[in-house]
């Protein structure tokens, strides 16, 4: 048996993360990972983090050469469904690979103290009159017992923890369904001819022979971005629901957009969770973080540095609970509910609340709020990445109604999306207003509880 202040299964990007800042701090830190240390994040090679973050997130900027770094993308263009009226978002991206990425997060929570356990699977929960203490584990036929004062489920969509907790813990227990996943399909491609490849849409978007820059397509949800392929590039398409309908989106997209003829190198696919948090992400010694507490930006299904985020908030409440007498109470971690709702948290929560009304738009709809710099435009794209939300003006929403009302008359907007995106406006205000007010005391968290179920239960569905 093996103990520790904080156990953290999972070793991705927000499991590592943690392990490494609560090391930091002091604190004897354990992590669990079902994978090898060679294997961990290769499910998708490819991923991005917003540049202004590192400096954020105390974590050191990768520089050319690294074995993680791929290229620093300093824009982004979006076009609508015919692949016209280019929105350019002036927000840098540094493009990043996986696996050496989370290998140098490794190397930094081990020098920090912190100490990493592969192939190590969790079989059950520890129970100590109904508080959950530890772990059992097996790896290579071998059974292991790890106790901790603080269990941290950073183990990504499959929240073996979290799902796997008392029912009067206070934590919901759900697994995700299949309508609340995001499911995401990239092709690496190489160009049969590469100088035909020097433009795509109607802006210069060189890649070739270096691929530093991105395109997409909102209506499809899909892009062109960076590869870590020599003069390559990734076709990627995300889709709610299933693979198979990514894959519709994809053959759609494809028969509306003409893109230079390319060859497919390889193929990865995966999932991401695309539903609200569970309403609180603390109980009495336990913590949930990343995937497992479905932390993902809503307009990109993306949650690195989201994740971090609550990272952040959680490694000072919890260093200041470890440090206090007694157990590690649920409601000495409350503070990690009450700041990442109010914040960050009730953003996301409005954002995903007003998705549904303007992404389940037909392809004409989204044309036109493209042409006419409705909602799909260069300030909303760069507020929504830098800031999670858009800036709503009264002088803007005026220009909004009259462009819709427009539409309306002429035939650009049927009234019933009318109608469903001036309800998930006005929803997804309540629910912001709603997240922001998360209760400081966990006494008051029931009724809290009932008046966001009502309120979430007006939200539509992303089609």
């Amino acid at each position: 048996m093996e103990r520790c202040d904080v156990l953290i299964v999972g070793a991705g990007t927000a499991g590592a993360y943690f392990g490494w800042k609560m090391a930091l701090k002091g604190f004897s830190v354990i992590l669990l990972e079902k994978d090898e240390r060679e294997e961990v994040g290769k499910r998708l090679d490819v991923f991005h983090i917003d540049s202004v973050k590192w400096e954020e997130f105390g974590i050191p900027s990768p520089q050319p050469g690294d074995p993680d770094l791929i290229c620093v993308l300093q824009e982004g263009t979006s076009l609508s469904p015919s692949g016209n009226y280019p929105k350019v978002v002036q927000y840098p991206f540094h493009i990043m690979r996986l696996t050496p990425f989370l290998n140098r997060m490794f190397r930094l929570a081990e020098d920090a103290g912190a100490r990493l356990e592969f192939s190590c699977t969790v079989t059950e929960l520890i129970d100590d009159d109904g508080r959950v203490s530890g772990v059992r584990t097996k790896r290579n036929g071998s059974q292991m017992e790890f106790r901790a004062r603080l269990i941290v489920d950073a183990s990504g969509k499959a929240a073996v923890i979290r799902t796997a907790l008392p029912p009067e813990y206070g934590v919901e227990t759900f697994e995700l369904k299949p309508e609340e996943q995001f499911y995401v399909m990239l092709r690496y491609i190489q160009w049969k001819n590469p100088e035909d490849a020097s433009t795509i849409g109607p802006v210069k978007t060189p890649f070739y022979p270096v691929t530093c820059t991105s395109v997409g397509w909102t209506h499809y949800k899909s892009w062109v971005a960076p590869s870590s392929d020599p003069g390559g590039a990734i076709i990627g398409i995300g889709a709610t629901r299933s693979y198979e309908h990514a894959e519709e989106v994809f053959r759609e997209f494809s028969d509306r957009i003409a893109l230079p003829p390319y060859e497919i190198s390889r193929f990865e696919r995966g999932r991401t969770p695309y539903r609200r948090p569970p309403y609180s992400v603390v109980g009495d010694a336990f913590l949930c973080l990343g995937d497992s507490a479905c932390i993902t930006k809503p307009f990109s299904g993306e949650g690195v540095t989201a994740a971090w985020t609550l990272c952040t908030i959680a490694v000072e409440v919890s260093a200041r609970a470890l440090e206090s007498e007694g157990p590690v109470s649920r409601e000495k971690l409350w503070g990690i509910n009450v700041s990442y709702f109010r914040g960050q948290g009730a953003k996301f929560a409005g954002m995903l609340a007003t998705l549904p009304g303007a992404a389940n738009t037909t392809r004409k709809e989204n044309e036109y709020l493209f042409r006419k710099d409705v909602i799909f435009s260069e300030e909303d794209f760069t507020d929504m990445n830098r800031d999670f939300e858009m800036h709503l003006t009264f002088g803007k929403l005026l220009r909004i109604a009259w462009w819709i009302i427009w539409g309306l008359v002429t035939g650009n907007y049927s009234f019933p999306n009318v109608r469903a995106m001036l309800r998930s406006v006005v929803i997804s205000g309540k629910v912001r207003e709603h997240y922001e007010r998360f209760p400081e005391n966990p006494a008051d968290f029931e009724a809290w509880v009932r008046d966001a179920e009502d309120l979430w239960a007006r939200v539509g569905t992303m089609e």
